[in-house]
């Protein structure tokens, strides 16, 4: 993970990237996503780190229906696959159990891609994150479930954040006193 490598000299100014890190599962950019987005439509987006169990398929079959989806919404299923801690499934296992839900159901409202990012395990500012990363995907809505981004603490255990910390954090637009 980048933030734990830490080096001697650092690098400032302008940037050009020489090349795309190749990865074993595709990863479109930003703007190859939104080009394949339907254009005046309402883009949800779902994000997550593990497998898609039937509780996530379900809440974001649902969201797109909501009150605030407008009429023809689609979902684009935007898990993050990239490197993980030694005891997590691995990111091109996940690739494939997705790519095996996305065959399965074969929903013209999803959209699927995925996002070569690690999660952080921050919280409600994390979850602010994302949602600022799928906004640059051409999503309008960003699906917040329960325990984004939780951590425990090493020591007691206890979780750090409230299981829904992160949706209150952001229905306040990220601004307020406590954990956010």
């Amino acid at each position: 993970m980048v933030a734990m490598e830490r080096g001697k000299f650092y690098m400032g100014g302008k940037v050009q990237g020489l090349a795309l890190p190749t990865r074993v599962f595709p990863c479109a950019s930003p703007a190859e996503v939104r080009a394949a987005l339907p254009k005046d439509t309402d883009v949800l987006a779902f994000q997550c780190r593990n497998p898609i169990h039937r509780a996530h398929y379900e809440l974001f079959i649902r969201a797109l229906d909501a009150p605030n989806a407008g009429p023809g919404a689609v979902c684009l299923v935007h898990p993050t696959c990239g490197p993980t801690q030694d005891d997590d499934i691995p990111g091109v296992v996940r690739f494939h159990t997705y790519e095996v839900l996305k065959n399965e159901v074969a929903n013209p409202r999803l959209r699927w891609a995925y996002l070569p990012y690690s999660m952080h395990m921050a919280g409600p500012r994390e979850a602010i994150q994302h949602m600022i990363i799928r906004k640059n995907y051409g999503c309008t809505h960003f699906i917040i479930g329960r325990d984004m981004a939780g951590c425990k603490s090493s020591i007691s255990g206890e979780d750090f954040y409230g299981a829904y910390d992160a949706q209150v954090c952001t229905a306040r637009g990220g601004r307020g006193s406590g954990r956010c």
